[in-house]
């Protein structure tokens, strides 16, 4: 038995030596899942196109009033900009601007891993790191849409790995690099301060005093005043009431487990509102679920156990990781409970390389070789196959408001020149995208103004029950 065990060992070193060979593999299997379907039948949705036109405004003047009266930090608008500029503005092209952001995340957890303390087992954690967000059901789902979640995945990878810089090495040009992403990832994210700030005070607290001490604090206290710009930003977009309201996904203790199943597992529930219990995903009408244990609890439970093993008896770094978790964490979890934001898995992402970190941590510092083999197999396979076969995967989730459809379906209906159409809940503009404004005569009643143009109510009430409340109109 024993034979047999360094026998595995061996095999497992020798694949691992090659770690280059091994990293383009993982990195090509992200770039392979990211590109599948990625040219989504239904076009952009909402919350996507809004992005985009935001991007397509002319520069300066009208480019600046549309960030100003969004509710996200303005730097992705300047990135999808460029971006428009030099690729143009297919729906494939826009959707590779997520794409390769994403796949540069899973690069940059290699070296977060690889940079950690455990110098012998480095480049195991660093390829672990890598599988993980490559396979990862929430990344791919963001890689695919045109929004910002996949620059914050990157970004946040970043602070993370000069943070752990900071930590092994500190250095005036590490400092100034955590500065850099820490203040891009601010301007990226409007609630990514909460993360930074946390993340900064960690830092300081946590890390061990060496004789050649680095002075954190000018790099940093620099940053915070390129960061002075976003702050009447801030405070407006707080203070808006119609803004982090949670009247459309009100809070749920369930959602808190659905974060670490859309995490880990290739099932996604919380992606725009939960199911409003976690049980009777496993157990409904006294009957098990089974695809979900086997597709969303396994997965989950297996990457939950590393996490926690890596922080049973953890180096001081771990600590400090785990502190800028649970802060960043509770912070954004009574904020959700008071009503302030909606709690989604999405907005939390700055967390994730983190917890990939740990997860990655805990694998490999298993002692059997067995343990090691098994656990990675499963988590792997029960991804992979989820990914590849499932009608509810990443890649094949439609996004309920594709605003291409109604055009597709105007098409297909044969509408003529002269014919007239009315496009509810979302202006005409919307669809523009899609379809030439000389091809029918176009009306539009969007949903901030539709109750009020047919007095028949507010717009939650159309939002509930709009199919029958408004039949008799149309």
């Amino acid at each position: 038995m024993l034979e047999l065990n360094l026998l595995k060992l061996n095999i497992m070193k020798d694949f691992l030596k090659d770690n280059k060979v091994v990293l383009i593999l993982i990195l090509l299997l992200a770039a392979l899942l990211r590109l599948w379907n990625i040219n989504r039948p239904e076009g952009l949705w909402n919350d996507e196109y809004i992005t985009y036109s935001i991007s397509m405004l002319k520069f300066p003047f009208d480019f600046f009033e549309g960030i100003r009266t969004n509710c996200h930090a303005p730097l992705h608008y300047f990135y999808l900009k460029i971006w428009t500029l030099i690729f143009k503005n297919s729906d494939t092209m826009l959707r590779l601007s997520s794409l390769v952001p994403n796949v540069l995340g899973c690069l940059v957890m290699y070296f977060v891993g690889k940079n950690y303390q455990t110098k012998d087992r480095s480049i195991q954690i660093g390829l672990a790191c890598a599988l993980i967000a490559s396979i990862s059901s929430f990344l791919i789902y963001f890689s695919q849409e045109v929004r910002i979640y996949s620059m914050i995945f990157l970004l946040s990878s970043l602070v993370l790995l000069f943070s752990i810089k900071m930590y092994e090495t500190p250095s005036k040009k590490n400092a100034v690099w955590l500065s850099v992403f820490s203040v891009l990832l601010i301007l990226e994210h409007t609630i990514g301060f909460v993360f930074v700030l946390f993340n900064i005070f960690g830092l300081i607290a946590f890390r061990q005093k060496k004789k050649k001490e680095v002075d954190l604090y000018m790099p940093i206290v620099a940053g915070l005043i390129l960061c002075l710009p976003i702050i009447p930003f801030l405070i407006r977009i707080f203070a808006h009431p119609t803004y982090f309201s949670q009247w459309w996904a009100p809070f749920s203790w369930s959602k808190i487990f659905f974060y670490f199943t859309d995490l880990f597992s290739p099932v996604l529930k919380n992606i725009t509102n939960a199911p409003n219990s976690f049980y009777h995903q496993i157990i409904n009408n006294d009957v098990i679920n089974v695809g979900f244990v086997l597709f969303a609890l396994l997965p989950s439970v297996i990457a939950l156990g590393l996490i926690i093993k890596s922080n049973i008896d953890a180096k001081r770094v771990n600590k400090y990781l785990l502190s800028v978790f649970i802060a960043t964490f509770l912070t954004i979890l009574i904020a959700s409970i008071a009503g302030k934001i909606i709690f989604l898995t999405k907005y939390l992402s700055e967390l994730y390389p983190i917890l990939i970190l740990m997860a990655a941590i805990g694998w490999a510092e298993l002692n059997s070789i067995n343990s090691k083999i098994s656990l990675a197999t499963i988590y792997i396979f029960m991804s992979l196959f989820y990914i590849i076969f499932s009608h509810t995967s990443a890649i094949r989730l439609t996004r309920a408001e594709g605003q291409r459809l109604p055009i597709v379906a105007a098409k297909e209906m044969n509408i003529q020149k002269n014919d007239k159409i009315l496009f509810l809940f979302y202006p005409k503009t919307h669809f523009l995208k899609y379809y030439n404004d000389n091809d029918y005569i176009a009306y539009s009643i969007d949903k901030y103004n539709f109750s009020r143009v047919l007095d028949m109510g507010t717009t939650y009430e159309a939002y509930l029950d709009g199919h029958n409340k408004y039949k008799i109109f149309f």
